[in-house]
Parts: C-alpha cells; sequence; structure tokens
C-alpha cells in the first residue's frame, strides 16, 4: 500500500515514507511497549502530598478547510481541588493565518506546520461533584529553530463556571523535534506551563512535562508523556501525571 500524500494533503510523501505503513510494524510494538508500562500506573497512589495519576485522552481532529478545522477531545483525570474523578469532552474551533513561508516539520498534525493558531473551544467537566463549564480562548505562535525543531508559546485563557464564576490564564513553552530512526518516525518533546487563577488571584500552578509523539497508522499517532505539577493552595501539592494521548486525523 502506498500513501502518495500525507493525511492532511499538504506534503507529498518521499519514498521512504511510502514504506512500510509508516514503519507501522515497529512502531505498534513500540507502543505496546509504552501501553504496558504505562498500565501499571492506573490505580493512583497518595501520599501526605504527592499523588500518581494516569490521564487517558483522545482527540480528533476534522480538517474542514486550509484555515478551518474541528477538534474535539475527551480526557479523564482528577480535579486537585476536590479530589474527585472528573472526565472532560468539549468541541473546539481553530482558525489559522495562512503561511508566509512553508515550515518544514514532520508530522500528522497539519497546524504544526502552522505559524499562528487562534482555538476558541468548550468544555464540559462531569465528575460526582458540581459538573464545570468552561470557555477556551488561545493563541499559538510557532517558531521553527535548526535542526527540525519546532518551539511553541500557547497562552491560554480558561473562563471558568463552577460554583461561580472565574476565570485562569496558561502560558504553556514547548519545544518538539522531528526524528526518523529507520522506518520510525518520532516527535520527542518537552513543555512547562505556569497558570493564573482568579479565584486564589495568584499563580498557584507549574507543570514540567516530557513526551513522544508517535504515527502508528496513516491517519493516528499516539503519546505516552509524563507531568509533574506544583500546586499551591491545593489540597494536593503535588502530582505526578502519566498521560495517554490517541489523536485521529480526518
Amino acid at each position: 500500500m502506498t500513501l502518495p500524500v500525507n493525511s492532511n494533503h499538504d506534503v507529498p510523501l518521499s519514498k521512504q515514507e511510502q514504506q512500510d505503513k509508516f514503519g507501522a510494524r515497529p512502531v505498534l510494538r513500540w507502543a505496546g511497549v509504552l501501553i504496558v508500562l504505562l498500565g501499571s500506573t492506573v490505580i493512583p497512589a497518595r501520599s501526605q502530598d504527592t499523588v500518581n495519576e494516569f490521564w487517558p485522552e483522545v482527540d480528533t481532529y476534522l480538517t474542514l478547510s486550509p484555515k478551518y478545522r474541528l477538534f474535539f477531545m475527551a480526557q479523564k483525570a482528577v480535579d486537585q481541588d476536590s479530589e474527585l474523578e472528573r472526565w472532560q469532552f468539549g468541541p473546539n474551533l481553530d482558525i489559522t493565518l495562512k503561511p508566509i513561508l512553508r515550515m518544514k516539520f514532520r508530522t500528522l498534525d497539519p497546524e504544526k506546520r502552522k505559524y499562528l493558531t487562534f482555538r476558541v473551544g468548550y468544555r464540559h467537566l462531569v465528575s460526582t461533584g458540581p459538573d464545570e463549564n468552561r470557555m477556551i480562548l488561545a493563541v499559538t505562535p510557532r517558531y521553527p529553530l535548526l535542526k527540525s525543531v519546532l518551539l511553541t508559546d500557547r497562552s491560554q485563557v480558561d473562563l471558568r463556571w463552577r460554583n461561580g464564576f472565574s476565570w485562569r490564564y496558561r502560558n504553556r513553552l514547548g519545544a518538539e523535534k522531528s526524528c526518523t530512526i529507520r522506518s520510525l518516525k518520532f516527535n520527542p518533546y518537552v513543555r512547562s506551563e505556569i497558570f493564573y487563577d482568579s479565584a486564589v488571584s495568584r499563580w498557584n500552578r507549574l507543570s514540567y512535562t516530557g513526551g513522544v509523539v508517535v504515527p502508528i497508522f496513516k491517519r493516528a499517532e499516539i503519546a505516552p508523556s509524563f507531568e509533574r505539577q506544583n500546586i499551591s493552595g491545593s489540597k494536593t501539592n503535588h502530582v505526578n501525571g502519566t498521560g495517554l494521548t490517541l489523536s485521529l486525523y480526518f
């Protein structure tokens, strides 16, 4: 089976990329080992001020045009303020500007080849406690560096309705590199994010994340990750989160 173009109809695939279905067999073996290792963290372990959690997530992207796409997400996590498990769901609209120059970066996600992305979204968070509704407003500029490294700086505002109204500002700085080892293609990344919460009127959360994005099929990729959160003014001061995200592109 040959893949004449990538899933987003932007850049023709090279002859090497057309071989072995994106290196599907070694990628699947490699991803399977990761899933088994991550599965050992599914049961949360709590200490006095630190919790270990597993965060599964499924993201679905539907491209409408070169400038617009829809993004649907579903994630399971724990609310650190109430210590209750919760699910969050929501649709998003991504809007991109036409790039002046084509950004060269190997990825299934076409937005990572755009210099600027705007997002408007909605989140509904369900738990055994009060539900929460959020509006999401975000802008993400990207800067290509040498050696196939992509620098990203996302600014996001969460408008939150739960027992009243509050808002939260988040700034996330990250770097991602496009790598290839034989037929295995993957993008390791590191990120750091800081949060300002109007409910407590201070910067109260800082997170560090490392992970890797691996394409497993023509329109799917998997991303295992590890995140460390330091939180002030919460029932839990530190969180170690192991994430596993499946992204689908249409």
